[in-house]
């Protein structure tokens, strides 16, 4: 029933978008000029397509970034953007169109802003509809700004991505989705400092004010969100589970990317079972069977597992020194212990 629907309900969302398909920005190009003089010649009618190059050529040299509009194929506006004192972290969208954008439309917008930069937590965002020409040729006479609606966005709200913050026994526990939000990509270990984390994470945690002005993680009462995604859910209540004892966790993930070395580090650690251990120098055995070349590698491991992006789930706990004795962990070794103790007093007894 739930599979049916869902399918249902994506099948909805596919007619809505053909229907009305999303906005996409790219470079404003030379050619873009023609559509863009057409669009504004009852407000600068004497205004030649030369004139315009050389205003978008004067605003490129300013720092300006040059964008045009589309939906459809049809062409929908335009928007420049600006980073306040080269700032890494913030930018101001100007957006210019024929047509009313939705909210949806403009965190859409948000979200190409921002593209591959995950330096940018913060966009805010000027829209002014260019339909009501004589209105505008009005306001101009005036000299006064046709009032355009601001909207500040910022990357957590508009993210694809969704970040949870799971509260247990040393602070938190951040976990981050899939862009699809259909699998868990990545799991950190939120302590007193915040320096520590990665910046989707960090992001989150001053989006939700989770962090404070001396860059210290608080710790409120975390509440599950209302629009956190079933995955995020599912993960809470197993961690929940786990952390209760005898439990190994269940969930969907994404298999993290890395160096061929690393993918076979990380792929011998999930098969370390619930309550069990191994070593550093096993692990190298295992991958390189020359022994000589293999107590070469039992570094090479225990770096391959600090860079492990789903502790837990990818059991880098269960490894340990060749002496025994426990080792660095990026949670702090402290936490290794626990989880290892938590373990071995609960472990899962094999099926009869």
């Amino acid at each position: 029933m739930l599979r049916d629907g869902k399918a249902r309900e994506d099948g909805v969302m596919k007619r809505q978008n053909k229907q009305n398909p999303s906005v996409e920005m790219r470079p404003f190009y030379v050619k873009d000029i023609v559509w863009l003089k057409e669009m504004v010649k009852q407000i600068f009618p004497d205004r030649s397509a030369s004139e315009w190059r050389s205003i978008m050529s004067r605003k490129r040299k300013k720092g300006e970034q040059l964008f045009f509009l589309e939906r459809g194929g049809r062409g929908l506006g335009g928007v420049n953007v600006i980073a306040p004192f080269n700032s890494p972290t913030w930018r101001i969208a100007r957006i210019h169109t024929v047509e009313s954008l939705s909210d949806e439309d403009k965190k859409e917008i948000a979200r190409q802003v921002i593209g591959g930069n995950e330096l940018i937590y913060r966009i805010d965002m000027t829209h002014m509809e260019l339909s009501e020409a004589d209105c505008r040729i009005f306001g101009r006479l005036m000299g006064i700004d046709w009032p355009a609606r601001r909207d500040t966005y910022f990357a957590p709200q508009v993210a694809k991505k969704q970040v949870a913050f799971i509260p247990w026994e040393f602070g938190y526990l951040s976990a981050v989705t899939t862009p699809d939000r259909e699998k868990i990509a990545a799991i950190e270990f939120v302590r007193e400092g915040g320096d520590a984390l990665s910046i989707p994470a960090r992001q989150a945690a001053c989006f939700f004010g989770f962090l404070g002005y001396d860059g210290k993680i608080l710790i409120p009462e975390v509440m599950e969100s209302q629009d956190e995604c079933d995955v995020l859910r599912l993960l809470r209540k197993e961690l929940q589970l786990y952390l209760g004892g005898g439990h190994e966790i269940n969930i969907p993930y994404e298999f993290p990317d890395g160096t061929p070395f690393q993918k076979q580090v990380w792929e011998e650690t999930l098969k370390i079972p619930y309550g069990a251990v191994k070593t550093y120098a096993g692990i190298a055995e295992i991958i390189q069977p020359d022994k000589d070349k293999a107590g070469q590698m039992a570094r090479a491991v225990g770096r391959a597992l600090a860079a492990n992006p789903l502790p837990i789930i990818i059991p880098c706990h269960r490894v340990i020194g060749s002496n025994q004795m426990l080792t660095g962990f990026g949670g702090g070794v402290d936490v290794k212990d626990h989880l290892l103790q938590l373990e071995m007093w609960h472990a899962i007894p094999a099926s009869s």
